[in-house]
C-alpha cells in the first residue's frame, strides 16, 4: 500500500514541475560564449637572449582563434604599443608561433636596439582583415656590430721622440654602435697591434680601457715598436685593432674591429758606447778631429776627465761617432735642456749658429758627468786613478770560498780601470752575487746575473744564473783560484788565471815627510795595490824627505825608490813633490801640510796627489 502511495507522491511531482517550466518558457535566454581571436599572454615577459645558444627558441606565443577559420596569420612586432612601424617576425597558419635567439637579436640588431638594455617589444597576430590584442616582453639583446676604428688617420705617419716620452704620441679612438651608457653589462675594450700583414694570432696589447679611447705615449710605443721588429729611424707599418669583450652571465662576448695600418719612425734607445767633445771650450780638443776627449759609456753614464776653459768662445758639443767627424750625430745644449736634464751651472747655451755648450766657469780640469738616467750634467773635481761607478764590488756567497754567506770576509774586486773592476777569487761549485756598498750588507744594492745578462753583457760560460730566488750567479767550472775582470765599457765578465795586480801587495812609505811613520820601521805608512799596477791611498804629509820600500821585514836591507828612480823612468810627478837633495836623493813634501790621496800608477807610470 505504502509503495503505491510513494509512486502516485512522484507523479503529482512531475505533474507540478512540467506545469512550472511551461509558465516560464517566455522569460528564459539561453546565450553561446563569443566567438574570440585571442593572442595568449605568456607566463614570462622577460626574455635574455643568450649568444651561447642561438638556436634555442627565444619565446613561443600561442593564441586561440575561433573567428578567422582558415586564417594565415603575420606576426608582426613594434616597439611601441600603437605599432607605429610594425616589423613582421614571421607568417604561419598555425595558432602557435616561434623564433629562435640568433633570428630575434638579428630582428632587434636591424631595427637599431641597443645592447645590453632591457627593450620593450609588444607582438600581436593580423590575418589581414583582424587584430589580436597585444601581449608585452622586455627583451635584452647582445652586441654584433663590431667597433669601429675611428682615429687616429691613416694616411699620417707617427714620428716617435724621446724628448718627452710621457708626451701622447697618437691616440687611438673608436665607436661601439650597440653600446650606451646605459648597458647592464660591463664592457671593456683591449687595442691590439702586431706588425702590418703578420695576422692577430699573438697581438701585442697596448692597454685596456672602458672608454672608447687610449692614448698612446711616445715612450711606451717607441718600446713596443723595437720589441716588435720595429728599426730606429726607419719607417714600418703596424696593425692595429680593438677587442671588445662583453661580460654576460652567458659568459664573455668577443667582438674585434676591422684593423687600421698606421706607419710608425721610432727613435733608438741603444746609447752610443761613447762620446765625443769637440770644441774651443774642450782644450785639449778644441774645433777639429785629431784629439776629441773622450767619455766612456759605463752602465747609464757617460764620464771622464775634461780641460775646460771660457776662453776662445769657450763653446763645445758632443759628438757619437768621432769616425764620422763632422757627420757624427751631435748633442747641443738644447738636446739635454729639452729633455729635462739638470744641467751644471757652469754651462749655458752658447746661443751661437749650433746652440752648442759654453762653459762660464774657472779654466781647469775636470770630472764631466752625464747620467743618462738621473738626467743629469754635472762638473766635479779630476778624478784621480781609475774611473767606475763605485770604487770596487764585494761578492758574497758559497759559490766565493772566501767569503761565503757573510760580511766578514766578501772578496773585493776592485775598479782598476775605466769602467773595469778586477780582482782575484777563489771559485766553487755554488751560488754568489755582487753587491756595491759592503757597508750596507744586505741593503746593498747587489747584481745577479739576469741584471748583466739584460744589460748585454757577454759572460764567462763557467758562470751561469743559479736560478735560486735570487737568481744569484753560479760557477760550475773546475773549482780554483781565478782572476775575475767586470769590464762595464766592454759589457764583458771574463774568468782567466789569476791576476797579477802589482809587483807587490803594498809599498811602504818611511821618512819625516811623512809623520806617521818617521824615519824608522814602527810605523811605516802603507800605500795598498788597489788595482792593476797602482797603489794608492791616504797619507799625511808634512814639509820634509821620505823613501818608498818594498818590505818591511827587510827594513832598511829593502829594496827602495827615492825620487831620481820615478824621474829617470819617466814618471810625471805631482807638484808637490821635488829631489831632497839629501845624501839619498829622496822625495820631499813641498806643499801645504795634510790629509791626501797618494796614487802611483806603475802603468800610466804617474804620481798624483789629490
Amino acid at each position: 500500500m505504502n509503495i503505491y502511495i510513494k509512486r502516485l507522491s512522484y507523479l503529482f511531482l512531475s505533474l507540478t514541475l512540467l506545469l512550472s517550466a511551461c509558465d516560464s518558457e517566455e522569460s528564459l535566454t539561453i546565450t553561446s560564449p563569443e566567438a574570440e581571436f585571442v593572442l595568449d599572454t605568456p607566463g614570462i615577459s622577460n626574455i635574455f637572449l643568450n649568444f651561447a645558444l642561438p638556436n634555442n627558441p627565444a619565446f613561443t606565443i600561442t593564441w586561440n582563434d575561433e573567428i578567422n577559420a582558415g586564417a594565415t596569420y603575420d606576426v608582426e612586432m613594434s616597439l611601441d604599443a600603437d605599432f607605429t612601424n610594425p616589423i613582421l617576425l614571421g607568417t604561419t597558419e598555425k595558432n602557435n608561433f616561434s623564433m629562435t635567439v640568433d633570428n630575434l637579436n638579428t630582428v632587434l640588431n636591424n631595427a637599431n636596439v641597443k645592447s645590453f638594455l632591457q627593450t620593450a617589444i609588444f607582438l600581436r597576430l593580423n590575418t589581414g582583415s583582424a587584430l589580436s590584442n597585444v601581449i608585452l616582453f622586455q627583451v635584452s639583446k647582445y652586441a654584433v656590430e663590431m667597433p669601429i676604428i675611428t682615429g687616429p688617420d691613416v694616411a699620417t705617419g707617427i714620428v716617435l721622440s724621446d724628448v718627452d716620452s710621457d708626451l701622447v704620441a697618437t691616440t687611438i679612438t673608436w665607436e661601439d654602435p650597440e653600446i650606451t651608457s646605459t648597458s647592464s653589462i660591463e664592457i671593456s675594450y683591449e687595442l691590439q697591434m702586431v706588425s702590418s700583414g703578420v695576422g692577430f694570432n699573438n697581438p701585442i696589447i697596448l692597454g685596456n680601457t672602458s672608454e672608447l679611447s687610449l692614448d698612446l705615449k711616445h715612450g711606451e710605443l717607441n718600446t713596443f715598436v723595437l720589441d716588435n721588429g720595429g728599426t730606429a729611424g726607419t719607417a714600418s707599418d703596424f696593425d692595429f685593432r680593438i677587442k671588445a669583450t662583453a661580460k654576460t652571465a652567458a659568459g664573455d662576448l668577443f667582438r674585434t674591429s676591422d684593423a687600421i695600418t698606421l706607419t710608425i719612425i721610432p727613435y733608438d734607445v741603444a746609447l752610443p758606447p761613447a762620446l765625443y767633445v769637440v770644441g774651443a771650450g774642450a782644450v785639449d780638443a778644441g774645433w777639429g778631429w785629431t784629439s776629441p776627449v773622450e767619455l766612456l759609456l759605463q752602465g747609464k753614464t757617460y764620464s771622464g776627465n775634461i780641460k775646460l776653459s771660457p776662453d776662445n768662445g769657450g763653446n763645445f758639443r758632443f759628438f757619437t761617432d768621432k769616425t764620422l767627424e763632422w757627420a757624427s750625430p751631435s748633442y747641443n745644449f738644447p738636446y739635454f735642456s729639452d729633455r729635462g736634464y739638470t744641467i751644471d751651472s757652469n754651462f749655458e747655451n752658447a746661443n751661437d749658429g749650433d746652440s752648442n755648450f759654453l762653459f762660464t766657469g774657472t779654466a781647469g780640469e775636470y770630472f764631466l758627468e752625464i747620467n743618462t738616467e738621473t738626467e743629469t750634467i754635472t762638473l766635479g773635481p779630476a778624478v784621480v786613478g781609475p774611473n767606475c761607478n763605485f770604487d770596487q764590488l764585494w761578492v758574497v756567497g758559497a759559490g766565493a770560498v772566501d767569503a761565503g754567506w757573510g760580511w766578514s770576509n766578501p772578496i773585493q774586486i776592485s775598479c782598476t780601470g775605466t769602467g773595469v773592476y778586477e780582482g782575484n777569487i777563489n771559485l766553487t761549485n755554488d751560488a754568489f752575487r755582487f753587491f756595491s756598498d759592503r757597508t750596507l750588507e744586505w741593503a746593498s744594492p747587489s747584481f745577479n746575473y739576469p741584471y748583466y745578462e739584460n744589460a748585454g753583457y757577454t759572460i764567462d760560460p763557467r758562470l751561469e744564473n743559479a736560478l735560486d730566488g735570487d737568481s744569484n750567479f753560479k760557477f760550475n767550472g773546475t773549482p780554483g783560484q781565478y782572476g775575475l775582470t767586470i769590464d762595464d765599457v766592454n759589457k764583458t765578465i771574463t774568468l782567466s788565471d789569476p791576476i797579477k795586480l802589482c809587483e807587490f801587495d803594498q809599498l811602504w812609505l818611511v821618512g819625516a815627510g811623512v809623520p806617521d811613520a818617521g824615519w824608522g820601521w814602527t810605523s811605516p805608512v802603507a800605500l795598498p795595490c788597489t788595482g792593476a799596477g797602482i797603489y794608492s791611498g791616504q797619507v799625511t804629509f808634512a814639509n820634509d824627505a821620505f823613501r818608498f820600500f818594498t818590505d818591511r821585514t827587510l827594513e832598511w836591507s829593502s829594496t827602495s825608490y827615492n825620487f831620481p828612480y820615478f824621474e829617470n823612468e819617466g814618471y810625471t810627478i805631482d807638484v808637490n813633490f821635488e829631489n831632497a837633495n839629501d845624501g839619498d836623493s829622496n822625495l820631499k813634501f813641498v806643499g801645504t801640510a795634510g790629509n791626501y790621496t797618494l796614487t802611483i800608477d806603475t802603468v800610466n807610470k804617474t804620481i798624483v796627489l789629490n
